[in-house]
């Protein structure tokens, strides 16, 4: 989890996270309405696919019935999530029952083997809506990882062919934008005045005030920091503008730290440095 905000420029404290005896961070998660529109569709598909087989369901069978729920339920979870299909599983075991058991048009379940079904169309909703997160969430991640992997390449191979920092600055640019989805990044060189959130080393985002978002904590809209450092110096420090409504990972942003530390080695090589957008 992420850390506390500093109001000082934020940079020695960057990498303190908030368990050391700081405030707690307060979280504030921002809904996304997909698996909700899913959830809507998948219940309102469920019972109409329950009323319409209805006439059928002696030539059908419950068995039959329950398979051709499930379906629903699974199309739900997969498309919507957990969420999605647990109110999926829950319509297609309320449209099962009051169409399917005895007696009909009615919630009572008189059959021990119809309970046992309704129970599993909504475990089954639930299980499979947490391994499609789960799956996303691993896809995603691993791109993350490699996208991340590839841009300190690029930068790393600049940085060793010896480039200054006017050199090394649009690559870094490019490399961050597109890692953390930014809106824009610049380098502030010492000294300056304006106050931002700070990021640390080990990738917290130094505030006390998180909002989650889809895919990770956002950034702070005002901007977040990232110090550029060589030999225990501080030489400026990156001013990050995030897009809004947009999440980030910590791994994310612990390549941000490393393309600043890659900025810093050719800061090293400039003088006198100035500001870059």
């Amino acid at each position: 989890m992420d850390g506390v905000k500093k109001r000082d420029g934020g940079d020695k404290n960057a990498s303190k996270p908030f368990s050391e005896g700081s405030p707690v961070a307060r979280i504030e998660a921002v809904t996304d309405e997909s698996p909700r529109i899913f959830a809507a569709a998948g219940a309102i598909v469920a019972v109409l696919v329950g009323g319409l087989l209805a006439p059928f369901r002696d030539w059908l069978g419950s068995a039959d019935v329950v398979l051709v729920l499930a379906l629903v339920v699974v199309g739900a979870a997969v498309f919507g999530g957990r969420v999605a299909g647990a109110v999926t599983s829950l319509a297609a075991a309320v449209s099962f029952d009051y169409f399917y058991t005895e007696p009909y048009y009615s919630l009572r379940i008189n059959d021990r083997e119809d309970i046992i079904a309704a129970i599993l169309l909504l475990v089954m909703g639930v299980a499979v809506g947490q391994l499609a997160l789960m799956r996303v969430g691993s896809r995603r991640e691993m791109e993350a990882h490699a996208r991340g992997a590839g841009h300190l390449e690029d930068v790393a191979a600049v940085v060793a062919a010896g480039a200054n920092l006017d050199e090394v600055w649009p690559v870094v640019r490019r490399a961050i934008v597109d890692q953390l989805s930014l809106a824009s990044a610049r380098f502030e060189p010492i000294p300056y005045h304006d106050q931002y959130t700070a990021l640390g080393r080990d990738g917290q985002i130094v505030d006390t005030t998180l909002t989650y978002e889809r895919g990770g904590f956002a950034l702070p809209p005002a901007g977040l920091v990232v110090p550029v450092v060589a030999d225990g110096r501080q030489l400026g420090r990156l001013v990050l503008q995030p897009q809004p409504h947009h999440g980030t990972t910590r791994a994310q942003r612990r390549v941000a730290v490393a393309l600043a530390d890659q900025l810093a080695v050719a800061a090293t090589r400039s003088r006198p440095l100035h500001p870059l957008t």
